[in-house]
């Protein structure tokens, strides 16, 4: 009985596994097709930065409401109940009495502030500036993901590009080491030619494989950029190479930079952020000025320790009050002198991150343009490149197949080939994506575009 429940256990426990496998099998089967379109939209909707920027946004938002508030006037209301124990004075006998009573009182109260030093005009108008602040910072935060999608899906397209390339390699050594076979069988060819075509081909199998692991690192990567559900297997489309058009644009180094300064969204978060420091410094230096405020109660209370019922004595008991009061400082400590000084360092700070930033932007642009030119001209390069190395590969062939070369000079021109061919897929691909480059660090890259104009 032990022995069949024991097999019954692990026949269930087989079929479990069996089937996780197969569940497994299934849903690495399902591949789904992400375009480069589909890719920044995803990005836009789930990039943490991105959804981090949007409730700085909203909090901001609520920020200014709350300094405007402040231009109003408060209102309060409180009331209490209570109950006295002991000897208490009754105003009917003149005498002292143990006994207890029944009290109960309310009020409403309200203020509002005529002059602060202009310190809550200040407050506003820093909060206004914040917000602009944030909403450029937003801007540019949406184009830096937009760029790393760019980024990553170009890294996926170049890696699938020399796939493609090596799996050719391969076919072109394998159809080559049978052609070694024949003419060693023939003996028309050394057998030691087979040996080292052998050799070649494993290489060639080599290079694929890791062609094929940093394509799936390259996927991986943008799988994560894009918060993607890392179980299912995904395809992201791309153009044939040789589909791309080539428009090469004519840039000006000083319109580009010009461009950039004037529409670099962190450039103009970074002005707003000073317009903010600015008022803080206003805001500070109001706590040297004197305050006027206007308040306002009106109250009434009950006993029951006196003969008059409840709706009289509320009556009888209201009292109002209004009162205007001036607040002029005399002495606080310096701490307002400290504030003060601190928000002109803030105020100096601030202006020394903007220096630096338009340092690093004309670099940015500097660079891109200097990128931009080495890529037309490397597209120049490796079609010629390419062309000249298939016409030498075709030459060699004919000339090995003749027996008037040797193994080791068509193993180099086919090699020659291949390199020319990857170079001049990555110089197609790394061509469009110098152009959106020089969007980016210009501050226009439009998450619409396309990927290859």
């Amino acid at each position: 009985m032990s022995t069949s429940f024991s097999s019954f256990v692990r026949s269930a426990f087989a079929i479990a596994i069996i089937s996780l496998f197969m569940t497994f099998d299934a849903t690495a089967q399902q591949v789904r097709e992400v375009s480069f379109d589909e890719a920044v939209q995803i990005a836009l909707d789930r990039n943490v930065s991105i959804l981090r920027a949007k409730n700085n946004l909203d909090l901001q938002e609520l920020t200014i409401k709350s300094e405007k508030m402040d231009f109003l006037p408060n209102f309060n209301l409180s009331s209490g109940g209570n109950r006295n124990f002991g000897f208490q004075f009754d105003q009917t006998s003149g005498k002292l009495v143990n006994a207890s009573t029944d009290g109960f009182s309310m009020s409403a109260s309200s203020s509002v502030s005529l002059f602060s030093g202009f310190a809550n005009v200040a407050s506003l108008e820093a909060a206004k500036s914040t917000l602009e602040s944030q909403e450029y910072s937003f801007e540019r935060t949406r184009q830096t993901v937009v760029f790393n999608v760019v980024s990553n899906y170009l890294n996926v397209i170049l890696a699938e590009e020399n796939i493609g390339i090596r799996q050719k390699d391969v076919e072109s050594q394998t159809k080559l080491y049978e052609q070694i076979e024949e003419f060693v069988r023939v003996g028309t060819r050394a057998i030691s030619d087979l040996y080292n075509q052998q050799a070649t081909l494993a290489n060639s199998e080599a290079q694929l494989l890791t062609a094929e692991s940093n394509f799936q690192v390259s996927k991986t990567r943008l799988i994560q950029v894009l918060h993607l559900d890392p179980l299912t297997d995904y395809r992201f489309v791309a153009p044939d190479a040789s589909d791309l058009s080539l428009n090469v644009r004519n840039y000006s180094p000083q319109d580009l930079l010009l461009a950039a300064f004037e529409r670099r969204a962190d450039l103009r978060a970074q002005e707003f952020s000073i317009d903010a420091a600015e008022q803080n410094i206003r805001s500070a230096k109001a706590g040297n000025l004197p305050s006027l405020s206007l308040s306002g109660s009106s109250g009434s209370s009950y006993t029951s320790a006196r003969p008059s019922d409840f709706s009289t004595q509320m009556g009888d008991n209201r009292s109002e009050r209004i009162s205007l009061s001036l607040n002029i400082p005399i002495f606080n400590r310096f701490n307002t002198k400290r504030n003060v000084e601190a928000s002109k360092v803030q105020y100096a700070n601030a202006r020394l991150d903007l220096e630096n930033l338009q340092q690093n932007v004309a670099i940015e642009v500097r660079q891109a343009y200097l990128d931009y030119q080495t890529a037309v001209k490397r597209l120049e390069v490796t079609e010629k490149s390419m062309k000249a190395a298939d016409q030498a590969l075709q030459v060699e062939q004919e000339r090995y197949n003749v027996g008037a070369s040797t193994l080791v000079e068509l193993t180099q021109s086919n090699s020659r080939y291949v390199d020319a061919a990857s170079q001049r897929a990555q110089a197609l691909f790394q061509f469009h994506f110098q152009s959106r480059v020089i969007d980016y660090y210009q501050g226009t890259l439009d998450p619409a575009q396309p990927l290859f104009n």
